[in-house]
């Protein structure tokens, strides 16, 4: 029996039928593999963590820009060009949102 693992489960229970002889076995866990522990310095990780939500909060602005610009350009003609500044705003205030200095200390 081939089982795919799929990122972020952690385990798998397969339950077993009980056998004729009366003797049950129970269930069959298979566990995925543990993940490694990241390597860091004392000191470098405030920096890391600063760097890495950063990058989060670019991906979400510009992944919020690239649905509004599609939907613009959808509804008008030009309508990227006429929403571009609102489009843009609102992209800015999204990745704001998920970049918020304050739950880093």
């Amino acid at each position: 029996m081939e089982i795919r693992r799929i990122k972020g489960i952690k385990r798998i229970v397969i339950p077993q039928a009980a056998q004729a002889a009366g003797a049950s076995t129970g269930p069959i866990v298979i566990k995925g593999k543990k993940s490694k522990r990241r390597k860091l310095s004392r000191s470098s990780r405030l920096m890391e963590k600063i760097t890495r939500r950063s990058a989060r909060a670019n991906r979400a602005v510009l992944d919020q820009y690239l649905a509004r610009h599609n939907r613009s350009n959808r509804k008008k003609k030009n309508g990227w060009l006429k929403d571009l500044s609102k489009n843009m705003f609102a992209a800015g205030r999204k990745g704001r949102k998920s970049f918020k200095l304050s739950s880093l200390f």
